[in-house]
């Protein structure tokens, strides 16, 4: 049977993370390589050890207004957050940064995705703990690392490079921002989503991911602005999809990593095109969507309005369309990957008595 979810007497969902996990241990040990095995059994223990820590935590300090704070600044960390505010710094005309912090955001969802795909650990389980959230799909996935704090910490990281050493805008705005971050990060505690070592986790991937995107994004936009930047981009998208791996449990986190890494792709070759259309320059800039000084105020609001709107209409009708051309062009294809995965879910349950044909 799948998860189910019940509230508390304060409207709190109540989901048991052991509830999550489909396969059985044997299921894991015949699947799994030994290292897997090896770190996936180091989390999980730690994470049962956390779980009377945070129910204590939640007990202590927990209270409506910390509540409100912590899911807020969740919604600051989240896909939806950042589908509005990204498409912005296009807008805005930021060119190769705007494509750098985009770039950092989104892989830090497959990075994450990755990783919790390989270790496989559940997050802390519910009750003692209470999760706090106003997304409930989201306790499906696994807990190890910390998506929200991964690309919050990366975020941070690489725009505190540009703040200091390029803008050279002031600390005192740096440190707000590192505020804001840090109150992400502890939320993820707080609201009982995430133990200790999973918070650990998103920011040692974070930090990593921001340098490395620091010190090499100018080369990596190079190649993909170059005459076989297009070829690059999908080279590095199938890589990336074809290495995400397999898991046993119905995660949604490798759902998270094909749609955010889709996005890249769809940046890079957009660029690619639009680096090689003079007349859209506007002001001799091949690289970035020039923000017109000339307009008026109202016809600049006018402008991110169209840009809201665009985004997200794209985001409500692209899937329909598209699995409305899947099935108009093979119309077998999905009825086979469903049939596919309930087949693997049922073997995973070692029953096949939950696998049915819709």
């Amino acid at each position: 049977m799948p998860p189910h979810f019940q509230l508390d007497e304060d409207n709190d969902v109540i989901h048991d993370a052991e509830a999550f996990s489909l396969a059985t241990e044997s299921a894991y040990q015949a699947a799994y390589s030994p290292l897997r095995l090896y770190l996936r059994q180091l989390v999980v223990d730690k994470v049962k050890r956390e779980n009377p820590k945070l129910a204590a935590i939640q007990h202590r300090y927990r209270s409506p207004e910390l509540d409100r704070l912590f899911v807020f600044s969740g919604m600051l960390g989240n896909h939806s957050f950042f589908m509005i505010a990204l498409p912005f710094l296009h807008t805005f005309g930021m060119g190769a940064f705007a494509r750098g912090l985009t770039f950092v955001v989104l892989w830090s969802i497959y990075f994450s995705g990755f990783v919790k795909d390989y270790i496989s650990a559940p997050r802390p389980a519910s009750p003692p703990v209470v999760q706090i959230t106003r997304s409930p799909a989201h306790t499906l996935e696994y807990g190890f690392p910390s998506t929200h704090t991964t690309y919050a910490v990366a975020t941070i990281v690489y725009i505190s490079h540009f703040m200091l050493n390029v803008w050279h805008i002031s600390t005192v705005w740096v440190g707000l921002m590192w505020i804001c971050g840090v109150t992400i990060v502890v939320g993820r505690i707080y609201c009982g989503l995430h133990s200790f070592i999973d918070v650990v986790g998103g920011i040692v991937i974070g930090i990593i991911e921001a340098l490395c995107f620091v010190f090499f994004f100018d080369r990596l936009d190079a190649l993909m602005l170059s005459t076989a930047g297009p070829l690059y981009s999908i080279a590095i998208f199938y890589f990336a999809m074809s290495s995400i791996p397999r898991s046993l449990d119905p995660c949604p986190c490798c759902i998270d990593s094909f749609c955010a890494t889709s996005v890249t792709l769809g940046l890079s070759i957009g660029y690619w095109i639009h680096a090689r259309l003079p007349f859209l320059w506007h002001t001799g800039q091949s690289d970035a969507i020039s923000w017109d000084s000339s307009l008026t105020l109202t016809q600049n609001a006018l402008r991110c309005l169209i840009t809201i709107v665009l985004v997200v209409a794209w985001k409500v009708g692209s899937k329909p369309f598209i699995v409305s051309m899947v099935k108009y062009l093979v119309p077998d294809y999905l009825s086979q990957v469903s049939s596919e995965e309930c087949s693997d879910d049922s073997s995973a349950k070692d029953s096949d008595s939950d696998c049915k044909q819709d």
